[in-house]
């Protein structure tokens, strides 16, 4: 089965083809204002995705999007990053144009998806995935079908509200976790008080400091929260803040474990560190897509 994956982003828009044995067979990365350029967004996108594929056998669609999803996975509920998507049929005008099942998710949950099937984790029980980049990406996973909630808002880990905190938010909010927490606060961090550090660079030069090591205790109290509150079998950690250069990753591990309640589930807490590899969503959508056709069979027979 070829797999056709699409991970769009507020910048860059990433499309694969992928092969049953996971290997690409055509891969793509453009900025995502060169695919949408007109008032007909899905026509936009119907158009590039033909022009992508052409001589290609595709049997099936997974497209990711950073965003909040209705239950059905079927419509864009909130997009802060790519806000012309909202409210679009995005997955029936490309069943109808395309003929090809589709399968509609959050880019983190083919993310989670990827990393279980790369580090060979069992489906089995409750797998969390905190992912920190400019925001808080998360997903869970429960006896391998995603968990998404009466809205289809499940894991918006980033909007815990903070006390004291008003610092405005890109779902409309102010005060939320991400805000202060990952990516988000280091840039701003940066652009405050250390305007002369590159962001690439602020772990490795600014490490020590107490400013800098509060946001890294803010991931530290988001991934303990979790958590406490899900008592989860295995928790899967990474994203592109993890892996700049001088991450006090020993710390941060130190930090969750500290704030995570004690017996248990600190005393049995698995957790596994993952690499960031920014193409990981479109691998996953394949393995997505792979394992709910699976389902479907199973359930069908």
């Amino acid at each position: 089965m070829n797999v056709l994956s699409i991970d769009i982003g507020g910048t860059s828009f990433r499309i694969g083809a992928v092969r049953e044995d996971g290997s690409l067979i055509r891969f793509e990365k453009v900025p995502t204002a060169s695919v949408f350029c007109s008032e007909s967004i899905l026509s936009d996108l119907v158009s590039y995705i033909k022009t992508f594929t052409r001589q290609l056998a595709i049997d099936a669609l997974a497209i990711g999007f950073p965003v909040t999803l209705n239950r059905e996975r079927s419509r864009v509920v909130q997009a802060p990053n790519t806000p012309f998507m909202e409210n679009l049929p995005v997955c029936e005008a490309l069943r109808q144009a395309l003929n090809l099942p589709v399968f509609a998710e959050r880019d983190v949950t083919f993310a989670l998806c990827y990393d279980m099937e790369k580090y060979q984790l069992s489906e089995n029980g409750l797998t969390c995935g905190i992912y920190f980049g400019t925001g808080i990406g998360n997903a869970m996973m429960r006896n391998g079908k995603p968990v998404s909630g009466r809205h289809g808002a499940t894991g918006e880990l980033g909007h815990i509200p903070v006390w004291g905190s008003m610092v405005p938010c890109g779902c409309g909010n102010a005060g939320c976790l991400e805000a202060v927490a990952g990516g988000k606060a280091i840039a701003r961090l940066q652009r405050e008080r250390y305007p002369e550090t590159p962001i690439s660079e602020m772990f490795a030069a600014q490490g020590g400091r107490e400013d800098l090591l509060e946001i890294v205790n803010g991931m530290a109290i988001a991934v303990a929260t979790e958590i406490n509150i899900l008592d989860p079998d295995q928790v899967l950690i990474g994203g592109g803040v993890l892996n700049m250069k001088g991450f006090p990753l020993k710390e941060l591990d130190q930090m969750i474990r500290a704030r995570t309640r004690k017996p248990l589930p600190c005393k049995d807490l698995h957790v596994i560190y993952v690499e960031d590899e920014p193409d990981k969503s479109v691998f996953g959508g394949a393995v997505y897509v792979r394992h709910a056709l699976k389902k479907r069979k199973e359930k069908e027979a």
